[in-house]
């Protein structure tokens, strides 16, 4: 049996999802005219990004992918190190917002630690990126581990030709 207290409350929270869910004409004529995202949301460079370095040989680069990757692994965000309040729905999005913290602040880390050992970084296209790196981020994948074969493509790709995409700064 639910208390008469939390059965009030939770028929608001429904109602105001209920009406949370009803586009307004506006945002119905602003999905229109946004069908497609703009290119710059879709290629964003401080995720979308590869290192090469000219004259470098795979193995060399191979290591020092490896390197950085064992420096920016252990990376914890701050979201991870306190406790949340919120109960489960506030579990659930400290999570997430934890899981973008550590991206973004791997990715930072493996941009100077390899910009350190002479490396340029390149934007790729997120298809291309896909491709090469698979789903998770430039350290690990998605179970948590890091990836020979995608170390191996990068590292290829690291001593391959200079590429012909636009170069970013470190």
């Amino acid at each position: 049996m639910i208390p008469r207290r939390f059965a009030a409350a939770g028929a608001a929270v429904l109602a105001m999802c209920a009406f949370a869910a009803v586009p307004s004409a506006h945002a119905q004529k602003k999905k229109a005219v946004a069908a497609e995202p703009a290119a710059e949301e879709t290629e964003d460079p401080s995720k979308f990004f590869l290192f090469h370095l000219d004259g470098v040989s795979t193995e060399i680069a191979r290591a020092d992918l490896m390197y950085c990757i064992g420096q920016a692994r252990p990376i914890l965000s701050m979201r991870d190190r306190t406790g949340g309040g919120g109960g489960l729905l506030g579990a659930l999005i400290n999570g997430r917002m934890a899981e973008i913290d550590r991206t973004r602040m791997r990715n930072a880390s493996m941009r100077k630690c390899m910009a350190a050992h002479g490396y340029a970084r390149y934007q790729l296209p997120s298809t291309d990126w896909k491709l090469l790196v698979k789903e998770g981020d430039i350290v690990v994948a998605n179970n948590g581990q890091t990836d020979p074969e995608v170390v191996d493509r990068m590292a290829a790709w690291a001593s391959g030709p200079t590429p012909n995409s636009r170069r970013l700064e470190p």
